[in-house]
């Protein structure tokens, strides 16, 4: 007995020293303010109540630096030490209790049962009965209902009912788990505050951020910074945001991007609830399609999982780049396509992978370009059905229906339907048309040139005779049921046959004027034919932008695309391969001032990034990566990709504008 009393009389001791320290630290910084304020109001409160003892085993008073002290302890017959302040219960094993300090320390098994029902256990406590702040040290565990938080050492407060732990917490919920540096757990709101290393998991969700508010009561998420979440379906990325833990629905107020094994989607403002599988993006909207390769820019989205069906509304365009092995990537082919509305329809299980695009439909290739109301995309034949008014452009051809589609073979144009009041129209070398109508043409392409038409109904055709592609010789015009044109390699016409005799007539040149040189709906019209920067529309500025690039500063225009945003630095590749994002990546930024930076970088003058853009950010052939910079103001960023084998593969540099002061003239100068 003499011995374990001589040992919590020890730790007193170690105890008060530690007190006497902070003391005298803290008169010390008081001092230093000359009587100035702090900034902390601090109101006056009624007296504290005491600090009660109910229950000890053995009780023995003693008096240590001066003061009065009580040592009690349990025993065989009495299990524990038990104290009472305002409701709340202390129990342990033996404590200190400090009669005129109105404190106690406690040792062992340590039990807090507050007026609320919270239950917290330690191994030992210092609490203070003036201001109720209790601090547990050792395996402290905190009840409340049905959350549970684990840590070593936690500070609470009984007045204001708020756990703290700043050295490694877990919280559990049922079946979700918070674990993080510290917490803030508020046992009257229900409200918990996680900070620094945040980890979220729950049977099918897995949350990772540096700020993460915990709503036990609503059931609820919140998240104000960088923050991953992964489920079985995928991974979203989001700046800002809720998540609602029973009905998996997230909410996502910052920018965010959810990525699954099919597609990825992003917004500045994105709704998406997993066991639904239906969501909603707003603003900036990007699309992006794994298996086909295509990427969906927009204002406004919607998804269906269940239907595999997403919708993009409001400066809707589609971007897909055209896979040929035999060219080279940089000099490959991109389809852009434009709308009102674009749907993608992507199940893979039933082979239903289909594009539709609804009302001022436009579509531009290097090798052919077009315009209709309506579009179908059958992605899995490669068929594309032009509908309402198309028109359709192929080098120098013309080509009009009341519907059209083509069949795309190895990414380029192999056969072409055209019902009801088919006409094609293309241009010689002296710029005279030359046409071809009927009820239905079939046109067959080799190397995206007419190889061979077919008309069925009606035809009627009119070609110019030209000696050596620069002299008109005079003027063919042919009428018959059914046609059969067929031209060589550079789009000539070679041949022409006929099922039936045909009508026809040859009009010398000097007879040839407008009226007899067209055939009736003639109607050339190659002002209306889209060019790329039309069919972007908004996005032709930056075909790879996202929302988060609005007002950016673009600082780079090289290897990489480098924009500059509120101290963060995005980084976009083109035409991007796994080889092109694999060197690390440096950024070298040097203050104004540097004394900004730690005492063992001030000489080399620079703090030093690197990074490596991890394989899941290649979308199609887009890399992009965003990083923060140094809080410090800054004078100049050093930008350079590193391989470890080949060196230093490019260098930017980039200054900062110095902003001059204006001084103000003095009077009478």
């Amino acid at each position: 007995m003499q011995k374990n009393l001589e040992n919590i009389v020890f730790h007193h001791k170690f105890y008060s020293i530690l007190l006497v320290l902070f003391m005298v630290i803290f008169n010390f910084v008081g001092f230093a303010q000359n009587g100035k304020k702090t900034g902390i109001s601090v109101v006056p409160e009624e007296k504290p109540t005491p600090v009660e003892l109910l229950q000890a085993g053995k009780l023995q008073g003693d008096r240590l630096n001066g003061e009065d002290i009580r040592i009690v302890v349990k025993d065989s017959l009495i299990p524990n030490v038990v104290f009472r302040q305002n409701g709340s219960y202390l129990y342990c094993d033996s404590a200190l209790q400090f009669l005129a300090q109105n404190k106690l320390n406690a040792y062992r098994n340590v039990r807090i049962v507050d007026s609320d029902g919270t239950n917290i256990t330690a191994d030992s406590l210092l609490y203070d009965g003036n201001t109720r702040i209790a601090r547990l040290r050792g395996s402290v565990v905190l009840t409340d209902e049905d959350q549970t938080v684990y840590t070593c050492c936690m500070d609470y407060n009984m007045n204001t009912k708020v756990g703290s732990y700043f050295n490694g917490g877990t919280v559990i919920s049922k079946q979700n788990t918070v674990e993080s540096e510290k917490g803030y757990y508020y046992t009257t709101t229900k409200m918990v505050y996680f900070r620094d290393k945040v980890a979220y998991s729950s049977p099918e969700t897995s949350l990772q951020s540096d700020t993460l508010t915990y709503n036990v009561r609503a059931k609820q998420v919140l998240f104000n910074a960088k923050t991953y979440i992964k489920t079985k379906e995928g991974q979203v990325v989001t700046d800002k945001g809720k998540y609602f833990t029973e009905s998996g629905k997230t909410e996502f107020t910052g920018r965010s991007k959810i990525d699954t094994e099919d597609y990825t989607i992003s917004g500045d403002v994105l709704d998406y609830n997993k066991k639904t599988g239906k969501g909603l993006a707003k603003g900036n909207v990007e699309f992006f399609g794994k298996k086909d390769n295509i990427i969906i820019l927009g204002d406004l989205g919607k998804h269906d999982g269940s239907k595999k069906r997403s919708e993009i509304y409001g400066n809707a365009v589609m971007i897909k780049p055209i896979e040929d092995k035999k060219v080279s990537r940089k000099n490959r082919d991109t389809l852009f396509l434009s709308a009102d509305t674009l749907i993608s329809i992507n199940d893979t299980t039933s082979k239903n992978r289909r594009l539709l695009a609804y009302n001022h439909v436009k579509m531009y290739r290097n090798i052919f370009q077009a315009k209709c109301d309506s579009l179908v995309y059958n992605l899995v034949d490669s068929i594309i059905y032009f509908n309402y008014n198309p028109i359709l452009w192929a080098n120098n051809s013309q080509m009009t229906a009341d519907s059209i589609y083509i069949k795309l073979k190895d990414n380029q144009i192999d056969k072409m339907n055209m019902e009801v009041k088919a006409f094609i129209i293309s241009q010689d070398t002296i710029k005279n048309f030359n046409q071809v109508k009927g009820r239905k043409i079939l046109a067959n392409f080799k190397n995206n040139n007419l190889n061979k038409i077919d008309v069925n109904g009606n035809a009627e055709s009119i070609f110019h005779v030209l000696e050596k592609d620069t002299l008109m010789m005079g003027l063919n015009f042919i009428k018959s049921s059914e046609m059969f044109l067929f031209f060589n390699d550079s789009s000539k016409l070679h041949e022409i046959l006929f099922l039936k005799e045909p009508e026809g007539k040859f009009i010398p040149p000097h007879e040839v004027n407008t009226e007899s040189s067209r055939l009736r709906d003639f109607n050339w019209r190659s002002a209306e034919k889209p060019e790329k920067g039309e069919v972007l529309g908004i996005h032709n500025k930056n075909r790879f932008r996202s929302g988060e690039l609005a007002n950016a500063l673009m600082i780079v225009d090289d290897q990489y695309k480098v924009f500059l945003k509120n101290n963060k630095l995005f980084f976009y590749k083109g035409d991007a391969e796994k080889r092109d994002i694999m060197p690390k990546i440096y950024i070298k930024a040097y203050p104004i001032d540097k004394n900004d930076l730690p005492i063992e970088k001030r000489k080399e003058g620079y703090e030093e990034l690197s990074f490596e853009i991890p394989e899941e950010n290649l979308t199609g052939t887009v890399a992009k990566y965003d990083i923060n910079l140094p809080d410090f103001k800054l004078k100049k960023l050093v930008i350079y990709q590193k391989s470890t084998t080949r060196g230093q593969l490019w260098q930017k540099n980039y200054d900062y504008p110095l902003k001059r002061e204006v001084k103000k003239a003095k009077k009478g100068v």
